[in-house]
């Protein structure tokens, strides 16, 4: 059996059914928040969580880097079996702490030195929520324009109309 293919083993305690591997690196473990290229030159977007205060007109708190991760994923394992993302995807995990990797083939990648930021895992569930960052950049004609023409639309944003059976002489939409 090759080593990319075998996932990390179960975590010592509980089993969980559900448990899922996530393989990545953590955009924020050298600041409390991440950084994104947006495109323009000497411009950055960075992501990080803000625990509101009260009242309102109190500045809200900075969630520290141990708390959270922000992760660039690239693979995962379920079930006994590691997964190959079809491209990286930005999530933003609470909860879980990130561990170093083991199994999928990243265990045996070696860490690069600072300030490169190596592999990471983070051991989660399906029901687990996440948060997806994508940042796209393009015109203005790519990013609403173009997106917007029929076939390239989210099914969801097709008009649905049920018509049900007449009631009282009436033919009613929902």
């Amino acid at each position: 059996m090759d080593y990319e293919f075998v996932p990390a083993p179960a975590d010592e305690g509980i089993y969980y059914p559900d448990a899922l591997i996530l393989y990545g690196v953590k955009l924020n473990s050298v600041a409390d928040y991440a950084n994104f290229g947006v495109g323009w030159p000497n411009l950055e977007l960075h992501a990080q969580l803000f625990q509101p205060n009260w009242p309102v007109t109190v500045p809200p708190t900075p969630v520290t880097r141990a708390s959270y991760s922000v992760a660039l994923t690239y693979g995962y394992s379920f079930e006994g079996h590691c997964y190959r993302l079809d491209s990286q995807r930005a999530f933003i995990i609470v909860g879980a702490d990130d561990e170093d990797p083991i199994g999928c083939g990243y265990d045996d990648l070696m860490a690069p030195p600072p300030p490169l930021l190596g592999y990471r895992m983070w051991r989660i569930r399906s029901s687990t929520e996440l948060l997806e960052i994508t940042v796209n950049f393009a015109d203005a004609k790519t990013l609403i324009l173009d997106a917007n023409l029929p076939g390239k639309r989210s099914p969801n944003s097709y008009a649905i109309h049920l018509n049900t059976a007449h009631r009282n002489g009436r033919i009613m939409r929902d």
